[in-house]
């Protein structure tokens, strides 16, 4: 069916409905009564179903921790998954970043490519099927998760709070196109160490980011060492040091990566603490040092901790260290290790408790992510692929494999599908994060082929 006319007419209320849903900062806060992750993702979330009941849709509200948009009769089901809620807005941005600004053939605002821009194309995809009053054998469900940015109690709720009928068929669009059929295992956990006096070092922000920052106070006499260290370093551009009538402030400055493409960052942390292995340095802060040196070093796929692997599907574990710091007596690092999808994850944690026994240090797991595997012959890949590739012309691009994690791994018979484009700027994260109003019509072609095959 030539759906070209509905495409072009529903451009500029689908526009404003972005715009709209990212004026509105859903970044988690405070929980309080009848907002379990804050005000903002819960309005984020009444906002949409509103946009999906002015349609004509069945729509629930899960006490605003998940949400349903859904058309269609049948057993079955094609679910799409995605979240309402962002990260916070940061620094560096040229337009107010919950303005939900259109300019210059562009919608900018924290959300667009992540996930509210996506979710309203897949909105829009399912009015105009319905619309169309074209025949399909599965229902179309929408489903909505508000803190899909920090620790998926939303998905939690809903599964085993609502304990809702289950999709058939799934796909979330959180991710890049064409379609992500694996995705590794996840383990976070912390490495704790009692301190019998400061240490003074920070850095970092998140398990699941590169830090691009780093610094540690050291005694002024330090200096003359650390001089000479420094100019005996291969990075030296990276290290920076005020002095202060009777301390030294040393910084280390990375590059800041998310934690599922360690390659495209530097982190400032492991820099740091290489550099200090090096100096004259005595007690807790030796200790802390010679440990991070030997366990992690400056490596980004566990290999001084002993933990490498690797697979076809899935490419090597990484290890990142996103956050270093004193809490309650302790020094804690906040670790992130991404895992082949053919590796148990029990595996990798029995390999980390036995390496750091007796150093000191004690770990504990924060969250643990099972890998997501779908295999790329299956009718749901395969079908994605298509209209992936029916609407692009795209033949070159395959079924990838990622570091990163959707709420595809919530469920079975489900994976990541859109909606960044191969050739199209990733700001998800970033200062003026926005999207192409070119790139959102190919955005809606794609769903609407998509939902019509997965659903017809």
């Amino acid at each position: 069916m030539d759906f070209k006319k509905a495409i072009e007419d529903a451009m500029e209320p689908l526009s404003r409905d972005i715009a709209a849903l990212c004026r509105i900062n859903s970044v988690e806060g405070k929980p309080e009564e009848g907002a379990p992750f804050g005000r903002g993702p819960a309005e984020a979330l009444e906002t949409i179903l509103k946009m999906g009941e002015s349609m004509g849709f069945r729509v629930e509200n899960f006490n605003n921790y998940a949400g349903h948009i859904e058309f269609g009769e049948g057993e079955e089901i094609l679910g799409i998954l995605g979240h309402v809620d962002v990260v916070p807005a940061g620094d560096g941005w040229d337009f107010d970043p919950f303005g939900g600004i259109i300019s210059d053939g562009k919608i900018f605002g924290r959300g667009t490519l992540d996930d509210k821009g996506p979710l309203a194309a897949c909105l829009y995809a399912m009015k105009i099927l319905k619309d169309s009053g074209l025949s399909l054998k599965r229902r179309v469900r929408m489903i909505l998760g508000t803190n899909e940015e920090t620790d998926w109690k939303c998905m939690d709720y809903y599964l085993n709070q609502v304990k809702p009928e289950l999709p058939t068929v799934a796909f979330s669009p959180d991710a890049e196109f064409p379609v992500t059929y694996a995705e590794k295992g996840m383990l976070q956990f912390t490495l704790s160490k009692s301190l019998s006096e400061s240490v003074g070092i920070e850095g970092g922000g998140a398990f699941n980011s590169v830090p691009s920052s780093a610094s540690v106070v050291l005694p002024k006499e330090m200096k003359p060492a650390l001089q000479k260290a420094v100019e005996a370093c291969e990075n030296q551009d990276m290290y920076s040091y005020e002095v202060s009538e009777d301390k030294l402030l040393l910084k280390a400055a990375g590059v800041g990566a998310h934690a599922a493409h360690l390659e495209k960052g530097r982190n400032a942390v492991s820099y740091l603490m290489e550099l200090l292995a090096e100096l004259p340095i005595t007690g807790e802060l030796k200790k802390v040092a010679d440990f991070y040196r030997e366990t992690f070093g400056t490596t980004l796929f566990g290999e001084k901790m002993g933990i490498e692997a690797f697979d076809e599907d899935s490419g090597p574990l990484t290890l990142n260290v996103g956050q270093i710091g004193e809490k309650d007596g302790k020094l804690v690092l906040c670790c992130d290790c991404r895992i082949p999808v053919s590796v148990p994850v029990s595996e990798k944690e029995k390999q980390i408790r036995d390496r750091i026994a007796g150093s000191g240090f004690d770990f504990t797991p924060v969250s643990v992510e099972n890998p997501l595997y779908v295999p790329k012959d299956s009718e749901l890949v395969t079908t994605l692929m298509e209209a992936y590739r029916k609407v692009t012309g795209d033949e070159k691009s395959q079924p990838m494999s990622s570091g990163g994690a959707t709420y595809s791994r919530t469920m079975k018979n489900c994976v990541a599908f859109g909606c960044l484009l191969p050739d199209q700027e990733d700001t998800m994260h970033q200062a003026n994060e926005c999207l192409e109003l070119r790139h959102l019509k190919i955005w809606l072609e794609i769903m609407l082929e998509a939902v019509y095959q997965l659903a017809k």
